[in-house]
Formats: structure tokens, sequence, C-alpha cells
């Protein structure tokens, strides 16, 4: 964000960090407060802080299951891509996205046993262009039309679906390098019609009591260290997969229920999503939940009078309302803007308040 003081600039690398505020000549009288104006008490002076919204970097990886029955779900990701990617479009909003497979596990963990899909290129983002786009971004020509091609990573792949270590993976590699941007949002999702048994062994297994299965805690720790933060707040994991009995059966036999992907969606604040609904109203509902995770969140140097608080966002006034609105936490001393209101990159916002003591 770029904060004014008076008629000087200040540059702050972090958008979270706590901003300047600007007190306001104490002579001012009975101005209204919804405007760039203000009214200051006889016992108090007023503070105004004025910005440009920069919003928070978002980098998107998805994990495609490219196994035998997969065919129709990709083809579904390809033609409801827009779904997902104008509202940060419109919203101007500075993204990466990439896609890897659920085989790229080979590539990492194996990459030496000397199977046929096991060498690093396995772990390299996936491209169906020519040349190869492996990331696309808000400047990528045809940008839909990439995607479409990225995401049809095919039915080749291995039947032994190991979502999590396959993120693990292709994150990890040194052939993504580029892919992550400090301080970015990070959001994963795995689209799949199977389980995930991310485990020690190559062989496949499919049981919940093998004893090397691993974890969803340990992912939840990698997560944590590979972004330097917390889930919810810098990272999440979403999932469109098979999430009840019905979904299961209607896909034919040997299906499984995604339990361990619903449970590493909970444990990050990631959503859980049916991979037998339509796709249109799947991936506008995670953009719209990552444009919330990222919060538009704004620290106050000065603890404020809350009902004298006022947002004013491009000349509108906005209602206090943790919905569609801006709410205040006392105990970060911020304030957080909710749903609708959430700022277009580049919005002017004003924040007006009175502090609780001019001391």
């Amino acid at each position: 964000m770029i904060v004014r003081y008076q008629e000087d600039t200040v540059n702050l690398i972090n958008p979270l960090a706590a901003v300047t505020l600007c007190c306001a000549a104490t002579f001012f009288i009975s101005c209204d407060k919804g405007g760039s104006n203000f009214s200051v008490l006889s016992s108090s002076a007023q503070f105004q802080q004025e910005l440009t919204y920069e919003p928070r970097k978002i980098d998107v990886l998805f994990v495609v299951d490219n196994s035998g029955s997969m065919s129709s779900s990709q083809l579904s990701l390809a033609s409801n891509f827009p779904s997902f990617i104008n509202y940060f479009k419109a919203k101007g909003y500075d993204f990466k996205i990439a896609v890897t497979t659920t085989d790229a596990f080979y590539g990492d963990q194996f990459v030496t046993s000397g199977c046929s899909l096991c060498n690093i290129n396995q772990t390299k983002f996936r491209s169906g262009t020519n040349p190869k786009i492996y990331t696309i971004d808000s400047t990528t020509p045809g940008l839909e039309s990439v995607f479409a091609q990225n995401i049809n990573v095919g039915i080749s792949g291995s039947g032994d679906e190991r979502a999590f270590s396959s993120f693990k993976a292709a994150l990890s590699s040194s052939l993504n390098a580029d892919f992550r941007r400090p301080l970015a949002f990070l959001s994963v999702i795995i689209v799949s019609d199977e389980e995930d048994f991310s485990h020690d062994d190559i062989n496949l297994n499919q049981s919940y009591t093998q004893p090397t299965l691993h974890s969803i805690s340990s992912y939840k720790t990698f997560l944590e260290g590979f972004t330097a933060g917390q889930s919810n707040t810098d990272f999440h994991v979403s999932t469109i997969s098979i999430l009840d009995e019905p979904c299961r059966a209607s896909l034919g036999a040997g299906r499984k229920i995604g339990l361990r992907y619903m449970e590493l969606a909970d444990s990050t604040g990631g959503s859980k999503n049916s991979i037998c609904n339509t796709f249109d109203t799947i991936l506008n509902s995670i953009s719209i939940q990552i444009v919330n995770q990222i919060k538009a969140q704004f620290f106050l140097t000065r603890n404020p009078i809350l009902s004298s608080i006022r947002v004013i966002i491009e000349g509108v006034l906005i209602p206090q309302d943790a919905v569609n609105g801006w709410t205040y936490d006392s105990v970060t001393n911020s304030i957080s803007i909710h749903g609708s209101f959430i700022p277009n990159a580049g919005a002017s916002i004003t924040i007006n308040f009175d502090p609780e003591s001019v001391n």
C-alpha cells in the first residue's frame, strides 16, 4: 500500500505493516466525517489515514489427477476457468498459476528407483503450449487458452494418486524455483476422484492403517515452512473431490471418498468441493474465498474510539459489518474490509478516527 503523510509519500514493503497516521490540525470544526474533511473535538485530535490499496500477491497451484478416469474433470476445469480467474482480473490482483499432477512425487521420493516415471522432470510444472509456458499471470497473452492447455495433463499418469507428496515435490523442485514469491498467499487446489495415500514405499498401498502413511499434519507443517507462515492467513489447501457416498456411487466402482483431502482442507482453512457439482460455481467460490483470506487489513498506530471510525473507499462511506463492510480488531489494532467492499487494486481509501487519548 502507499500511505500519504501530509505531502510526503512512504512506500511500505509489507502490505500489512503499520501505517503512518497524520494528525489533523485542531482548528477544523463541524465537518462531515464521511468525507475528506472531519471534525475535531476540543478534547481530542482526529487522525486521518489515506492510502492506495495494493493487495497481497496470490500464488495458485492446481494439483490435477492425471489417471484414466479424469478426462471429463480436466475438460470441466479448462472450460470453467474464467469463473475462477475473472474475479482476480476484475480486481486487478497480481497472481501466478501453475499446474502439477498427482504423480509428480515420482520425481522426488523415488527419483533413483529406476521406474519409468522416476525422474526429476516429473516435478516440473505442466505445460501443454508450444513454446512452453509453465506459469501464467495477468500479463500472459490469452491466459485462459494457456490454462486450458496446461490443465489438460492427460489420463496416462499413474493410478497411484498421491496428491500430497506431489504438491510437496513440485513446490520443492529446483525446476520450479521461480514460482514462489515472498509474502504471497499460496492456494493449493487438488482435483481428484480418488483418495491420497502418500507414503514411503513406491508400491501401491491404499490402506489407512499402513505404517508408512504420511500424516496430514506433516503436510501442514511442510506448507508452514515453505511459506514461512500460518494456515488460513498465508496458505490453504482446497479440494475438488468425492465428498460423500452419493457422489462416489454416481462415478462408478473403485472410487474412494477423499477423507484425507477433506481433513487437510479443514486444517488449513481451505474449502471442500464436490467433484460431482458444477465447476463454474466451485471455481468462483474458491477465488472469492482466496480474496477474503488475503485480507484487506490496515493497522493503526493509535487506539481509536470505535464509534468515531469512518472508512471511505473511492469516496463511498463503508458500513461497519462483518460480512459486507469493515470490522475493527482491538487485539491487533487493525481494520479489515470484508465481502463486496473488498477494494480493487489501486483503490483510494481513507480512514478517519478519534484516538482514545491525545497524550
